[in-house]
């Protein structure tokens, strides 16, 4: 599937096929960080160096294309409460010493035994059904380009909105290309995404582009910043962090990968998402973590090893470093249509992650994680729902955690070179 312009080194290829997959999960990652960068003033420098960074780690540890997100309810709570810059990077340092604490002490072995199968089934059903409706919501968007551009169109007096005109188009020819072997889906709709943008007012935006070296600045937060992270950001985030971005992000690597996804496990999780947002707190980006639901993306549209991870995670960092502090305009060239069409197909998907649950009281569980998680835009709520079910069904003694205690040799591999593997 996808193997066009396929190249292979060891357990990295770098091709169409990977290079579609990386850039696959674009829809959930531009609209949080645009939104940041410029509602929130963030330093596009340093979000997306970290992102970069990130990724290039998960990467060549993980040897899969394990995504790197924004922490939603971090993003989602700062923007609509308009907290500041350094707030929101504090948030990184108060996260990294829970997820760090959790990976050192064994804890997580123990956390483990309240995510059993049916409360991750739900959870990554909850995760596609918001990815569903957040495609549908960037389809409708009014503006047509992320960065908010407009501009003159022989199309706007028609009944049908442009953005819903473009995804139909776009989304026919993503079914066109979706079993096609010389051009991944996505990037034939990026492809048409970037012209059709240049209908709508991107050129302009492109000419402000400047080249030069532009270095983040790293500092501390103050108190004050940490307690507000910590109170306002962090605690509303760890429950979804646990549920989606280890438990789940875990399960989903073995669904797709199997023996391939043995590195991918709960404390590898919380040390690489742990070191990742060390240095978000100390450079002023925003705090990262994995995701299912981005594991989906990337495998769904082609991606397949950890050279997904280097390409996307070489670009961004690309884009951080030498393009002057302002890496919007290159945003300009996507439409909204673009990433809603990306979002839906990704929803979809992940939400059929669920169809390997058969009896009638562990689907129950996992619709009660849902379709809470769907009415409150909350996975936490979901998780506590699911988990209420679960324990009213009487199905603790019957069901096996999904997710063993692990040791502390997991934590030391992921410390060391893979020696035994040549260096592969």
């Amino acid at each position: 599937m996808l193997k066009s312009g396929m190249q292979g080194v060891g357990s990295f290829r770098f091709g169409l096929s990977e290079l579609g997959g990386a850039l696959g999960d674009l829809g959930v990652l531009l609209p949080l960080t645009v939104a940041l960068i410029t509602l929130n003033h963030m330093s596009a420098t340093s979000l997306f160096l970290v992102v970069g960074l990130a990724y290039v780690v998960a990467g060549l540890f993980y040897r899969l294309p394990v995504p790197v997100q924004p922490l939603k309810a971090v993003a989602a709570i700062a923007i609509a409460g308009g907290l500041s810059a350094s707030e929101i990077s504090a948030s990184g340092l108060v996260m990294a010493a829970i997820l760090l604490l959790l990976a050192v002490t064994g804890t997580i072995g123990a956390v483990a035994r309240l995510f059993p199968k049916p409360v991750i089934r739900g959870l990554q059903l909850g995760v596609g059904l918001l990815l569903t409706r957040a495609g549908l919501v960037l389809i409708a968007r009014q503006e047509v380009l992320v960065t908010g551009t407009t501009g003159p169109s022989a199309l706007a007096n028609l009944s049908i909105p442009v953005n819903w005109l473009l995804a139909f188009i776009l989304g026919g020819v993503f079914l066109l290309f979706l079993r096609s072997r010389k051009l991944p889906p996505s990037l034939a709709i990026l492809a048409l995404g970037a012209l059709a943008s240049v209908l709508w007012g991107s050129f302009p935006a492109l000419q402000g582009l400047r080249l030069g070296l532009n270095l983040p600045t790293v500092g501390l937060p103050g108190l004050d910043d940490l307690w507000t992270a910590a109170v306002l950001l962090v605690i509303p985030q760890i429950p979804l962090t646990l549920g989606n971005a280890v438990f789940a992000t875990t399960d989903t690597a073995r669904t797709y990968f199997g023996p391939r996804a043995m590195k991918v496990t709960p404390r590898a999780l919380l040390t690489t998402m742990g070191i990742a947002n060390l240095g978000a707190g100390l450079v002023g980006g925003m705090p990262v973590c994995h995701g299912s639901g981005g594991l989906t993306a990337h495998y769904r549209l082609g991606a397949r090893t950890g050279g997904a991870g280097l390409m996307i995670g070489a670009l961004l960092v690309a884009l951080a470093l030498f393009l002057d502090g302002n890496v919007l305009p290159v945003f300009a060239l996507i439409p909204y249509s673009v990433l809603g069409v990306l979002v839906l197909f990704v929803g979809v998907q992940h939400s059929l992650l669920v169809k390997d649950l058969k009896s009638k009281q562990a689907i129950s569980v996992a619709l009660a994680v849902a379709l809470v998680g769907l009415v409150t835009s909350n996975l936490a709520f979901g998780f506590g729902a699911g988990i209420g079910l679960y324990l009213l069904l009487g199905l603790a003694p019957k069901v096996r955690c999904l997710f063993p205690p692990v040791h502390r040799a997991d934590l030391g591999r992921l410390m060391v070179s893979e020696q035994d593997e040549g260096g592969s």
